[in-house]
């Protein structure tokens, strides 16, 4: 595995084997914290699990930096990939989010989501129904942060909240999310708005669960899922 410095962010490559693929991989924080260097490891499995380059992308961070820099600057790093090999679009939380968000407008071959925060006016069931089980995420801190990214614009907004859109589909996507986090439904919209869209349930699981992949076995089989989704979807199979 090779990593280097882009003016994206960071690039990460495996060293044998042939590429198939490159994904635009976007970290979570609730658009207020994070880094490119905060996913080295995920960007690593997921290069190696899918024989692809993968482009972790630097993005401007709220409340400095409120909507719409985030979704402009991704806009920008996807439109920046070479055009050689398929395209795709992964995130994590709110990187989730941005991914459905920009994959969409821009036609992205694919996406990959892990517990993507899709619904900034965190509307789905789960936030009441999985709120004693969720050792990581309240409404109540999602909510803020919201409030610093959104600003005045409304939340609705599809490059703001994808799982709210009412018109158009998502491409097609694989999304993880836990069975015992509040953002669950946030996936389940999601994936109900692609034009081919599965979703994973972590049994028990918590947060962006599928980034620990090499600290427990749930992680590394979501891992070795999505790289097994990736390069089938770049050679023109059936994902699933």
């Amino acid at each position: 595995m090779t990593f280097s410095s882009h003016p994206l962010g960071l690039r990460v490559r495996p060293t044998d084997g042939e590429i198939g693929a490159r994904i635009l991989y976007l970290f979570g924080g609730g658009y207020m914290l994070g880094s490119p260097a905060s996913r080295r490891k995920t960007a690593g499995h997921l290069a190696r699990s899918a024989h692809a380059e993968v482009w972790v992308a630097s993005y401007r961070l709220a409340p400095e930096h409120p909507f719409p820099a985030a979704f402009d600057d991704a806009t920008a790093a996807f439109r920046a990939l070479p055009a050689d090999l398929p395209s795709f679009v992964a995130g994590d939380s709110s990187g989730g989010g941005l991914a459905a968000a920009v994959g969409s407008a821009e036609g992205a071959d694919g996406l990959i989501l892990f517990s993507p925060w899709g619904d900034l006016t965190c509307s789905g069931g789960t936030m009441d129904a999985n709120a004693a089980v969720d050792i990581e995420c309240t409404r109540d801190s999602l909510l803020e942060m919201a409030g610093w990214y959104a600003g005045t614009h409304d939340r609705r907004d599809p490059r703001i909240s994808p799982a709210l859109a009412s018109g158009g589909r998502l491409p097609p996507l694989l999304a993880f999310a836990g069975s015992d986090e509040i953002l669950l439904d946030d996936a389940r919209r999601l994936v109900a708005r692609s034009v081919r869209g599965d979703l994973v349930v972590g049994d028990g699981m918590q947060h962006v669960w599928p980034i620990w992949d090499g600290v427990f076995p749930e992680a590394g089989e979501a891992m070795a899922r999505a790289g097994s989704w990736i390069r089938d979807a770049s050679s023109g199979g059936s994902s699933s």
